[in-house]
């Protein structure tokens, strides 16, 4: 079964059948096409796997995970827009379940084994994961971790926590993870919320040198509420960074490249009150490590910062929250920003960073920017904001997809 169909094409046929000039049909079906994506489907008893691959991809490299909460269904996620450029970018096939809630590892690996089979993709079975899902399909999420260490390149739990049975080794420490949390995210009369089941999870693990993060987004409960803006960008970068240049999974598993402690930033979890979240490399922090997050380097560092900071003054309102998910640009294109700066209206510079580089800068309003010529990928913008009296706050994050 396949998917997305050429749309380019289509429109030529109907501007063929409307009588545009050959010159203007030409154009039409000259534009750069959207790839297909064949789908399949398999069921292992009650439990119901997708998995979808890019056309015209000769070796799957990996496969992003994308599990469901419990009586969800995450097969059809790859149609949204944020998910499915990440398999274009990296080579990925993704998978998706349904009736599928904190199983055992061993149930997906025969899915995986028996879809090698039908797909003609022996290489499946070797394919190392990014994954990441909400609630439930966040426990998957440290589940795969726990169960196969050396296999999973990152994972991104949103709305759950960090449970695992038994004793943790430093080859599960080793892989990046990252918890997302709403600050509400709690039973009715819980006090705390999520923060009791992280926070001695993080206290024991990183002075250990876990590579793991967590955060509590303010005003956000047990809900989807747009956590892509961080989770891509962390699977993205994690995939450059592990992912061997020379790893070929036709041969056999990959070894993932471990990543030093030193190589990346440090947040202070103790700061996202205090007006700017504290940020730096790993080798320059000097605050309490059991409560810290690692995070896999500046970019991601800045966009963590955006989305952690409580009570952030300024607010980009365009692109909003979901865009990424429901479309994407065009490489060369360009993107207008625009920031809601009437709770810091005392500003006297508003900087634009596309993940940690500094793209745009105003002394003067509108607080309004454009970026030009955006090249294929994630890119997660924030506005770091400087008043009359020398404070520096932040704006929330906001993520453009480009293909």
């Amino acid at each position: 079964m396949k998917g997305w169909l050429s749309i380019p094409v289509a429109l030529a046929v109907l501007a063929m059948a409307a009588g545009l000039p050959a010159a203007e049909v030409k154009a039409i079906a000259g534009t750069p096409k959207r790839p297909g994506y064949a789908i399949h489907d398999h069921a292992e008893g009650e439990h119901k796997f997708r998995l979808v691959i890019p056309d015209n991809l000769p070796v799957v490299r990996g496969i992003l995970v994308v599990g469901p909460y419990s009586g969800g269904d995450s097969r059809d996620y790859h149609q949204q827009a944020w998910y499915r450029e990440f398999l274009n970018l990296h080579g990925f096939a993704f998978l998706g379940a349904t009736n599928y809630y904190l199983h055992d590892y061993a149930v997906m690996q025969k899915a995986l084994k028996s879809l090698a089979e039908t797909t003609k993709h022996p290489e499946l079975v070797n394919a190392p994961y990014a994954a990441t899902g909400f609630s439930a399909g966040g426990g998957y999420t440290r589940k795969l971790m726990h169960a196969d260490p050396d296999r999973v390149i990152a994972g991104v739990v949103v709305g759950s926590t960090m449970k695992l049975p038994g004793q943790l080794t430093d080859d599960h420490r080793r892989v990046p993870m990252c918890v997302i949390n709403g600050d509400l995210d709690r039973a009715p009369g819980e006090a705390g919320g999520m923060a009791n089941a992280l926070t001695p999870v993080l206290a024991e693990h990183r002075p250990k040198g876990a590579r793991w993060s967590w955060m509590a987004v303010q005003n956000v409960g047990h809900e989807f509420a747009g956590q892509e803006v961080l989770s891509l960008p962390i699977l993205d970068a994690a995939v450059r960074l592990r992912y061997p240049a020379d790893g070929d999974v036709r041969k056999g598993p990959v070894k993932l490249k471990h990543l030093t402690l030193e190589s990346g930033w440090v947040a202070d979890n103790t700061t996202w009150k205090s007006g700017l979240t504290a940020i730096a490399p790993a080798d320059k922090f000097k605050g309490d490590m059991a409560k810290s997050s690692w995070l896999l380097n500046e970019d991601i560092a800045f966009i963590y910062r955006a989305y952690a900071t409580h009570d952030a003054p300024l607010k980009i309102t365009s692109p909003g929250r979901d865009a990424a998910r429901d479309a994407t640009q065009d490489a060369g294109s360009a993107v207008t920003i625009k920031v809601d700066d009437s709770k810091f209206a005392g500003w006297t510079n508003l900087a634009l960073y596309d993940g940690a580089k500094k793209v745009a800068e105003l002394t003067t309003g509108p607080a309004t920017f454009t970026v030009k010529d955006l090249k294929a990928g994630y890119h997660a913008f924030s506005v770091l904001g400087t008043d009359d009296k020398g404070y520096v706050r932040p704006s929330n994050p906001a993520l453009v997809v480009v293909r």
